[in-house]
């Protein structure tokens, strides 16, 4: 999708390397910047109304997160949507997320119970409305609540790097599950998180992310007589 010839309004000069990282990301995430489409410094400026350099500084931090590609002299451009990038990442993530359920939910705080509940009406909406881009938003954020609970710097770390990929997988592929059944699974995550139910939170999350990690496995992981065989790639 070109991106808008009207100028938008200028952004803000506090944190503005932030700002506008945000808003190049959000972009990818809902389709505004197409995979693959070819991101020009002077569209993007007037696109954002700001100078070159938070351009160029937001689109080097997108690329170490796998939004953007960039070749000195060639291109920069969105990512094209790479379905074993994606697949790995909603793997890996889940494998995070049971572990910060396991860590979190028998002393869970109101406040993160309060967040949950409102990420799954969010998820409801868009959901209904079939909002991938916001529902998925909102799927990311209900299982970010758990692992900014964890307080684990690294694990908040790698799971918010994972987020790319659990955003396009739920705005592109409707596995490992389906959309209109995805409110209902964070609910009941959440129900389970509100009686600390920590095994059952558990164990709702694997199921949830079953799918994918079965894809993972047969598709893409080698076998152990390939390991054994050649244990190095």
């Amino acid at each position: 999708m070109p991106l808008p010839t009207t100028n938008s309004a200028p952004l803000e000069r506090q944190l503005l390397r932030d700002v506008v990282y945000e808003r190049i990301y959000t972009g990818i995430i809902d389709g505004t910047l197409e995979p693959g489409e070819t991101l020009l410094d002077e569209k993007l400026t007037s696109w954002l109304g700001v100078s070159r350099t938070p351009v160029r500084e937001a689109l080097m931090r997108l690329a170490d997160i796998g939004l953007v590609e960039m070749s000195p002299n060639r291109y920069t451009r969105v990512a094209p949507l790479d379905l074993r990038a994606i697949d790995e990442g909603v793997y890996t993530s889940g494998i995070l997320l049971e572990y910060s359920v396991r860590q979190v939910v028998p002393t869970i705080s109101n406040s993160t119970l309060s967040s949950l509940d409102r990420h799954v009406k969010e998820a409801k909406k868009h959901a209904k409305s079939k909002d991938l881009p916001a529902l998925a938003m909102s799927v990311n954020e209900f299982f970010l609540e758990f692992e900014r609970a964890a307080d684990n710097t690294v694990l908040l770390a790698v799971s918010e790097g994972l987020s790319p990929q659990l955003l396009r997988y739920v705005t592109v592929w409707q596995l490992p599950f389906e959309v209109e059944s995805l409110p209902a699974a964070l609910e009941a995550i959440a129900s389970a998180a509100k009686e600390h139910d920590a095994d059952k939170a558990a164990e709702l999350i694997r199921e949830l992310h079953a799918p994918t990690r079965d894809q993972f496995l047969n598709q893409y992981r080698r076998s152990d007589e390939e390991i054994d065989a050649n244990p190095i790639v």
